[in-house]
C-alpha cells in the first residue's frame, strides 16, 4: 500500500560524526521501503511517499552548506515505486545542479535511469550486499534485483566515471562470510573503490521474524543465530573483520568512504 503524504521538512542534518557515509545531510525521498528486506525495521505494508519532497528541498537548500548529501539513509531511494514516482530523480537533479556533492546508498538497478544526472558530478554510489546467492537473496530482499544485478549496475556506472563502493549491509553471521571474498573481488572488478561494512542488528519484532525465518529457510545456521542474539541485539563475539581488512588488501579495495 502506497500512501502519499506532505512532510514539513526534507533535509535532516547530522549530529554526531558520520563516520561510515561522510555525510553532513540526510534526505529520504520514502518512509518505509518496498525492497522489504528481511532484516529491516524499515520493511513495512504502507509506503509513504514525499510527494513534496522536491519543492521543499529548493526551499531548503538555500540554507545549507555545501556538503555531502546522504540519499537513502534509512530508505532505498531507488525502491520500487521510484520507477513511477522519479521523486528521487528530481532531487538528485536539484542537488547536482547546485553542485552539492551526494553520496547514494541503494540495491537497485534503476539508477541506471539516472545516468545522465550524475555523470560528470560530485557523486558516489555504493550498492549493498549480504549474500551473492540469489536463492538467499530472494529470502533476505525479496524485491531487490540479485546481487549480480547490482555488481553490473556497478559496472555502468564505473564506466561512466561515477565513482561507486560497495557497503556489506549487514554482515549476517555465519552466512555473509560464505561470500565475502567474492564480493569483494566481483565488485573491484567491476569498478568499486572503497567498501563500507555493518554487522546485522536485531531488535523488537524484526528479530524474532527474522530468526524464523531463517529456522525454516537456514536450518543450519538458524540455532547459531539465536545463541548470537540471545542478550544483545548487536552479535557480541562475532568479528570477520581481520579478513575483510586482508581481503580488501589483496583486492585493491579501500575500507571507508574516504
Amino acid at each position: 500500500m502506497y500512501r502519499w503524504i506532505s512532510c514539513k521538512r526534507l533535509v535532516n542534518k547530522v549530529t554526531n560524526e558520520d563516520k561510515i557515509f561522510g555525510g553532513k545531510y540526510l534526505i529520504d525521498p520514502y518512509q518505509k521501503c518496498d525492497i522489504s528486506c528481511l532484516y529491516c525495521d524499515a520493511a513495512e505494508e504502507a509506503i509513504y511517499i514525499k510527494h513534496n519532497a522536491s519543492d521543499l528541498l529548493r526551499k531548503e537548500i538555500r540554507y545549507l552548506e555545501k556538503a555531502m548529501v546522504i540519499i537513502g539513509s534509512a530508505t532505498d531511494p531507488y525502491q520500487t515505486v521510484e520507477k513511477h514516482t522519479k521523486i528521487t530523480r528530481e532531487i538528485v537533479k536539484i542537488l547536482t545542479e547546485e553542485n552539492f556533492p551526494i553520496h547514494i546508498l541503494t540495491k537497485s538497478n534503476l539508477i541506471e535511469r539516472d545516468i545522465d544526472l550524475l555523470r560528470g558530478k560530485n557523486a558516489r554510489v555504493t550498492f549493498s550486499f549480504s549474500t551473492l546467492n540469489n536463492d538467499i537473496s530472494k529470502i533476505l530482499e525479496p524485491n531487490a534485483p540479485s546481487p549480480l544485478q547490482r555488481i553490473e549496475t556497478l559496472r555502468k556506472l564505473s564506466k561512466e566515471g561515477i565513482k561507486t563502493g560497495i557497503a556489506i549491509f549487514p554482515i549476517i553471521p555465519f552466512l555473509t562470510e560464505r561470500d565475502i571474498e567474492d564480493i569483494i573481488r566481483l565488485s573491484r572488478e567491476a569498478g568499486a573503490s572503497y567498501l563500507l561494512y555493518e554487522y546485522l542488528e536485531l531488535k523488537g519484532d524484526v528479530k524474532e521474524r527474522f530468526l524464523q525465518v531463517m529456522e525454516r529457510h537456514l536450518p543450519e545456521i538458524a540455532d547459531k543465530l539465536r545463541e548470537l542474539y540471545s542478550k544483545s541485539y548487536k552479535p557480541e563475539g562475532y568479528s570477520i573483520d581481520d579478513k575483510i581488512k586482508y581481503l580488501c588488501r589483496i583486492y585493491g579495495l579501500r575500507i571507508g568512504h574516504e
